[in-house]
């Protein structure tokens, strides 16, 4: 059951599998995320994990980890605020915030770190479908 408080938890990292996987599914071939001696000549301490794969770990939290599979995920809101690094363990927290019985609808609040540093931060919006 979706509460008010409920927290989920994805413990993760993202290999050189799922970035190839990424880039040929995307056609995002940016070197930032394929060569490392270009992240670093460009400020970066190597290859730069996609946005998309740090999204595609959301979904997963909300289809998977949360207490039921009658969400629907309906908005999603990311703020990237340092970089995750391939192959760099990660944590993805969510917590029910808002809950919204009449309107069959909740907030989670989001926040993805690595280490002691706050990779991103934001918030989704979840439809209740059925008795979720």
């Amino acid at each position: 059951m979706i509460a008010p408080g409920l927290k989920a938890s994805l413990p993760f990292s993202v290999g050189e599998t799922e970035m190839t996987m990424f880039a040929s599914l995307s056609g995002d071939r940016n070197p930032l995320h394929l060569d490392a001696d270009f992240a670093r000549r460009n400020g970066f301490a190597g290859r730069v994990v996609y946005g998309g794969l740090l999204v595609a770990m959301i979904s997963r939290l909300i289809g998977m980890e949360l207490p039921t599979r009658k969400l629907l995920w309906t908005r999603i809101a990311l703020d990237f605020r340092a970089p995750l690094y391939v192959d760099e363990e990660a944590m993805l927290s969510a917590e029910v915030v808002g809950l919204a019985q009449a309107a069959r609808a909740a907030r989670l609040r989001i926040t993805i770190g690595a280490g002691d540093r706050i990779i991103a931060t934001g918030f989704a919006e979840l439809a209740l479908l059925g008795d979720a």
